[in-house]
């Protein structure tokens, strides 16, 4: 067969004492190539010459996008020339002209979306794009100031025409943040999307008062009797209009930050024909609960709600959407404060929820997350976002045991939910976790991440009845770490212990004893002298990990709790008992990572960067911010090996200088974002070191000291 080629043993590692010679058809390795992320697909497609052949079929870049800012001087030489197949493009903030010519003609034939985001495009300009992608399925025009403003896009009949048997396969519009967008305009650019099933008009200055209709639509009409859509306003009850007329084609709709009130929703509920699969309400601050039951009465077929940021909305809403909208599957209350207990203790009628964004609900508590998703077990859930709710450990062992299916679960700012206990349940019983989220979730430490002085044993308990006796086990967790808190007393008086210590000092002090123990522990456990707990190396798949603010994690963590071979964001930042030991452990074991965050951590040194830079070379977003330790050396190494390097932040790193930045620029040719604020050059060092230092202050008079002791 032509499809199978015999890749030699110059193409594959040499093993000790074998010839490896493999035969893969190219439709197997497609097969495996569809299973990577793109970082991978890019490593794997360099393999061998057949690797790479795979690597270029078609469905393996159905998702992929290409976004272009700035400068499109270099990525356009490189497209052109490329034989790659991109399907997906968004632009940002750049002017779309003539330049173009050559790249419209080279990828508008296969273009599935295309996105342009503040671009200044020309009308005739705009047009003669859209007449080229015959394939189109998703365009966004956003914020699009230049093109909108003089109303005069898609005037032409002809071109309106013709564009509607163009994009006969547009499925997906936004007009999102459309300062200019009127109804005459939005006429125009409905009309050349015969198909559409998904609108957005996210931030647009719609126009909800019934009022204004008689200043802008006087009676005056045109010569064939039809009233003439504005030009200076943008109306709901024009896009209302077009909604009823498309009701049986349209699935989606976003009026997210606009001023929809309850009567403009109920309006767009009661349309006949209508069966929404996803709303999106985000930031509309005049909706309130009358709306929201008129959409759950008529509306019982969504799948998607975000109501995120409505301030006005409470449990009379939330109690409507869990007993009407049973096929609902994705739901966002985020910051909708006046939401309680008794309307998230519903959420267990939604049995087909499968992402619940309860953020920022201050008076939700841990009875009502227990009474509404841990009554019972939930393999099919995946998404949980709880930030900055009150809930205690044990509401989070009961999700971790209810919950046994999630990816994605943030916690971040749960001070007093998210200890070792709870992060020992996490490692049990979430090893699908794909992204895990403790930001600023202060109780952590390396026993609760390594599972060291930690153990879990399994209690028999027995309930005695009149009738019959029922035993149930029940996990209890042992902690078997040496009991530290005592040391450091004055022992003269065995009756009478009295610390010399503050509180803040003793703290200190036993958390330096407790990682001697811990590290002590994690040691002993390779000699298998020691049981633990879990370790959170069980989650296997992590992706993202956010330890922002976790100040008691130590290196002993980063050397025995972190090896995952697909990690790719990690934040670090304010870890203070981090150091440049631990990093190189860290970056020896997670070779994926692509995003690591470390700005404060200031115990971090250039042994620490010039280590890590060496092991971490799909590195593209590093942060370095306050790392007062790290000179010129770390902008060096980052130069010399980072060549994939594309944002970079190295503020306020006081031992770096201008000219260091300024030599490792000349190496990233990638890079497109540098943050150096506070850097200054040597000879201004150099300039202020010779300058006369102010003398202090004198001391104060002994009355005065007096007078600060009382005090």
């Amino acid at each position: 067969m032509d499809s199978i080629i015999t890749i030699s043993s110059e193409n594959v590692p040499k093993y000790t004492n074998t010839d490896v010679s493999l035969e893969l058809p190219i439709e197997i390795i497609i097969y495996i190539l569809e299973f990577l992320p793109l970082s991978d697909r890019i490593s794997a497609s360099q393999v061998c010459r057949l690797w790479h052949m795979a690597s270029k079929d078609l469905k393996l870049h159905s998702n992929e996008v290409v976004v272009l800012h700035d400068d499109l001087t270099r990525p356009l030489l490189v497209f052109e020339n490329s034989l790659g197949t991109f399907l997906h493009f968004v632009f940002k903030e750049v002017e779309l002209g003539a330049k173009l010519t050559k790249f419209w003609d080279r990828f508008c034939p296969q273009m599935r979306s295309l996105s342009m985001h503040s671009c200044d495009v020309s009308e005739r300009t705009f047009v003669d794009i859209l007449l080229r992608c015959s394939h189109l399925e998703n365009l966004n025009v956003n914020g699009c100031r230049e093109l909108l403003m003089s109303g005069r896009v898609l005037e032409q009949e002809s071109d309106v025409l013709l564009l509607s048997k163009t994009l006969v396969k547009l499925k997906e519009l936004s007009l999102a943040s459309n300062r200019y967008l009127s109804d005459a305009l939005f006429n125009r650019f409905v009309a050349i999307t015969p198909n559409l099933e998904d609108l957005s008009l996210t931030g647009c200055q719609i126009s909800f008062h019934t009022g204004l209709y008689k200043k802008f639509y006087p009676r005056n009409m045109s010569d064939n009797g039809i009233i003439m859509a504005s030009e200076s306003v943008l109306t709901f009850r024009n896009i209302l209009q077009y909604i009823v007329s498309q009701a049986e084609k349209i699935r989606k709709l976003r009026f997210s930050r606009t001023l929809i009130d309850h009567t403009a929703l109920s309006q767009l509920a009661e349309v006949p024909k209508l069966r929404l699969q996803a709303l999106h309400l985000q930031y509309c601050e005049q909706l309130n609960n009358t709306g929201i039951l008129t959409l759950t009465e008529y509306q019982q077929s969504l799948n998607e709600l975000d109501l995120s940021l409505c301030s006005r909305i409470t449990d009379q809403s939330l109690l409507a959407i869990c007993r009407n909208l049973k096929n609902l599957s994705i739901l966002n209350i985020q910051s909708c404060r006046a939401v309680t207990n008794l309307g998230v203790t519903e959420l267990c009628n939604l049995r087909k929820l499968v992402d619940l964004n309860l953020s920022q609900c201050e008076q939700v508590t841990g009875e009502g997350i227990e009474k509404g998703l841990c009554s019972y077990v939930n393999p099919e859930f995946r998404r949980l976002y709880l930030t900055a709710l009150p809930l205690d450990e044990k509401t989070i062992c009961l999700i971790a045991e209810h919950l046994p299916g999630l990816t994605h679960l943030d916690l971040g700012w749960c001070f007093n939910a998210v200890t070792d206990t709870s992060i020992q349940a996490i490692c049990q019983h979430q090893v699908w976790l794909r992204s895990l989220k403790l930001t600023r979730c202060d109780k952590v430490t390396d026993a609760g991440l390594t599972g060291m002085g930690l153990r879990t044993e399994r209690v028999e308990q027995t309930e005695g009845n009149v009738n019959n006796e029922q035993s149930s086990v029940v996990e209890k967790e042992i902690n078997v770490m040496p009991d530290i808190s005592n040391e450091g007393v004055v022992h003269n008086d065995p009756l009478h212990r009295i610390s010399l210590r503050t509180k803040a000092e003793q703290d200190i002090v036993n958390d330096a004893k407790r990682k001697k123990v811990v590290l002590q522990m994690c040691e002993d456990q390779d000699v298998g002298q020691v049981e633990s707990g879990f370790s959170l190396i069980r989650l296997k798949g992590l992706q993202e990990l956010d330890l922002c603010g976790c100040n008691r994690i130590t290196d002993v963590s980063l050397k025995y709790a972190f090896s995952f071979l697909e990690l790719r964001h990690l934040n670090l930042s304010l870890c203070q008992q981090v150091t440049h030991s631990g990093i190189s452990d860290l970056a020896s074991k997670n070779p994926s990572i692509e995003t690591l965050i470390m700005s404060n951590c200031h115990n971090i040194t250039d042994d620490g960067v010039v280590n890590f830079v060496k092991c971490l070379p799909r590195l593209k977003h590093l942060d370095l911010q306050g790392c007062s330790q790290l000179t010129d050396a770390s902008l060096a190494a980052i130069g010399q090996n980072c060549c994939n390097l594309k944002y970079l932040d190295i503020s306020q790193c006081s031992g770096m200088s201008l000219e260091g930045s300024e030599r490792m620029e000349l190496h990233l040719q990638t890079l497109h974002t540098l943050h150096k604020r506070s850097l200054i050059s040597k000879e201004h060092l150099k300039t202020s070191d010779k300058e006369p230092k102010q003398a202090p202050p004198p001391p104060p008079s002994p009355a005065k000291f007096r007078f600060l002791l009382r005090r």
